[in-house]
C-alpha cells in the first residue's frame, strides 16, 4: 500500500516465491565495504551489507531481513529486533576505519536507523520483484502482458512517470532492466495482462521503447557500461531473472556436501524458487546421456545433480516420527532429492528389458518435472523409499527415491584438485509402469501427499 510519505507500508505475507528467492541467496554470504563492490545480478545470489566486512554483523543482518520477509514485519518491528544486536557488536554510528581497497582511513557511517531502513526497504522491494517475476513466468500463456506501473504523486521520478502505462509482451527485452524497483526506494510495480484485459480495458501494446543510456563508470571496479538513463546505478537488471539463471542445481548440490541434515534440507527447499531453470539446466543434462545410451556409450563421470526437493508434507512425515521401515524408525538425513549417472543408467535399462513396464524416454527426460509435481507420494514401509505417483503418457508410472542414501561427489580440494566426498542423500533411483491401486496397499504402503 502506497503512503504519503512516499514509504512503502509491507503488512501482507510475501508469497513463497519471495521468501525462496531471498532464503536462496542467504545461503552465500559476502562481505562488503562498499555497495558497489557487488554489481546488479550479483546480488541475486548472494546477500551483502555495505560496510559489513571486519565486523561479525553479516549473519544477524540476513536472519532479521529473512525473518521480516517470512513473516510480513514491519519497518519498526524490524529495526526493533536488530538494533540492540549491531549496537552490541559495535556496528553503530560513524566510525573511522580504513577502506580494505585503497587503505584511506575515513569516517563511515555503519548502523543507524536510516541504513536499516535502507536494508529493509531495498530487501523487500527486491525479494518481492523476484517473486513476482517467478510468477510471471509461470502464468504468461495465459497473461502475457506486463503493464508499468508508476505512483504519481509529487516525489515520482520523471522519466518512470512517463514509463508509467508502458504495456510490453512479458518477454520484451525491456524488462531485462526496466522490471521494477528501478532506484532505492522506488515504488513502482507492473501489472500482468492476459490478451482479454487488454480488449476488455482498450489498452494497446506500446511500441518498442527508444534506448536513451548513459554512460557509468563503477569507481570501486574501474569498469565502465552503458545504463538506461532513468534507472539508478545498480539497478539495472531483473532481479528474478537473474536469480534464475544465477540458482542453478550444480551450486545447490555444491551446498549440500558439508551442510548439517536441517540445513541441507532447507537449501533444497530453496530451489522451489527456481524450478523453471532448475528443469532447463537438467533436461539438458540428462538427454545427451540417454543419447549415449541409446549408442551403446557408457556414461561413467560419477556426476550427480540436485533434481528437486521433498515437499513440506514429506518433511513433515518423518519430523513426526512416522515413518518406519522394517519395524524401524527413519530419521531424514536430507531434504534434497538428487539423480546420478549412474540412477539415468539403471532407468534407462529398466526402460530396455522389453517388459513393458520400463518408463518411456520422455517420462525419464521429465522426471524433474514429475518430482515438483506429482499426483501422489507414498511411503513404501518395508524399505526406506518415497514412491512418486506420475503421469507417464497413457499410463501412470512411479518414481522410486532411496531416503538416505549414502553417495559419492566431486568437489573442489584446496590444492585445486577434485576429491570424492560423501554425502547423504535422496536418491532417484528406478521407475516403472503401474496400477494406481496398487500403491493402496495399506500394508506395504502409506500415502503421504
Amino acid at each position: 500500500m502506497a503512503a504519503n510519505d512516499g514509504a512503502i507500508r509491507f503488512q501482507a505475507l510475501p508469497p513463497e516465491e519471495a521468501i525462496a528467492y531471498f532464503k536462496a541467496k542467504g545461503y552465500n554470504l559476502a562481505e562488503s565495504w562498499d555497495w558497489r563492490d557487488f554489481w546488479q545480478a550479483q546480488h541475486a545470489t548472494s546477500f551483502t551489507v555495505a560496510k559489513s566486512a571486519g565486523f561479525d554483523v553479516l549473519k544477524d543482518i540476513q536472519a532479521a531481513v529473512d525473518d521480516a520477509i517470512s513473516r510480513g514485519l514491519t519497518l519498526k518491528q524490524f529495526s526493533a529486533q536488530l538494533t540492540p544486536i549491531l549496537q552490541q557488536k559495535g556496528w553503530w554510528g560513524k566510525k573511522e576505519l580504513p577502506d580494505p581497497l585503497t587503505g584511506e582511513v575515513r569516517e563511515v557511517q555503519l548502523g543507524s536507523p536510516r541504513r536499516l531502513r535502507i536494508i529493509y526497504d531495498t530487501n523487500m522491494r527486491m525479494s518481492q520483484a523476484a517473486g513476482e517475476w517467478a510468477r510471471v513466468q509461470r502464468t504468461k500463456r495465459s497473461a502475457p502482458y506486463l503493464l508499468y506501473s508508476a505512483i504519481l504523486d509529487g516525489v515520482t521520478r520523471p522519466l518512470h512517470r512517463a514509463w508509467n502505462g508502458t504495456i510490453l509482451p512479458v518477454d520484451h527485452a525491456w524488462w531485462k532492466t526496466h522490471f521494477p524497483p528501478n532506484g532505492w526506494r522506488c515504488r513502482c510495480s507492473t501489472i500482468q495482462l492476459s490478451a482479454f484485459d487488454l480488449e476488455a480495458l482498450g489498452y494497446q501494446v506500446s511500441a518498442d521503447p527508444e534506448d536513451d543510456l548513459v554512460m557509468y563508470t563503477n569507481d570501486r571496479t574501474g569498469e565502465t557500461q552503458m545504463i538506461p538513463r532513468g534507472i539508478d546505478p545498480g539497478f539495472a537488471y531483473n532481479p528474478g531473472e537473474a536469480a534464475l539463471d544465477g540458482h542453478a542445481a550444480r551450486a545447490l548440490m555444491g551446498k549440500l556436501v558439508d551442510a548439517s541434515p536441517d540445513m541441507a534440507a532447507a537449501q533444497a527447499a530453496s530451489a522451489r524458487f527456481v524450478v523453471p531453470a532448475l528443469k532447463r539446466d537438467l533436461a539438458e543434462w540428462i538427454a545427451p546421456r540417454l543419447d549415449a545410451l541409446e549408442a551403446g556409450t557408457p556414461i561413467k563421470t560419477g556426476e550427480r545433480r540436485v533434481v528437486g526437493a521433498l515437499p513440506d508434507e514429506v518433511l513433515e512425515f518423518f519430523t513426526t516420527g512416522r515413518a518406519t521401515a522394517g519395524g524401524q524408525a527413519v530419521e531424514l538425513a536430507s531434504g534434497a532429492v538428487t539423480l546420478s549417472e549412474e540412477g539415468i543408467a539403471h532407468l534407462y535399462r529398466e526402460a530396455k528389458r522389453g517388459s513393458g513396464v520400463g518408463l518411456a524416454r520422455e517420462t525419464i527426460e521429465r522426471a524433474v518435472d514429475a518430482l515438483w509435481e506429482p499426483e501422489a507420494i507414498y511411503w513404501d514401509k518395508n524399505s526406506p523409499a518415497l514412491l512418486y505417483l506420475v503421469d507417464a503418457g497413457e499410463a501412470k508410472g512411479k518414481l522410486v527415491v532411496r531416503v538416505n542414501y549414502a553417495a559419492k561427489v566431486k568437489v573442489p580440494a584446496e590444492s585445486g584438485k577434485v576429491r570424492r566426498a560423501a554425502v547423504t542423500t535422496n536418491d532417484l533411483w528406478s521407475g516403472r509402469i503401474i496400477d494406481p491401486a496398487d500403491l493402496e496397499n495399506a500394508g506395504m504402503y502409506e500415502r503421504i501427499k
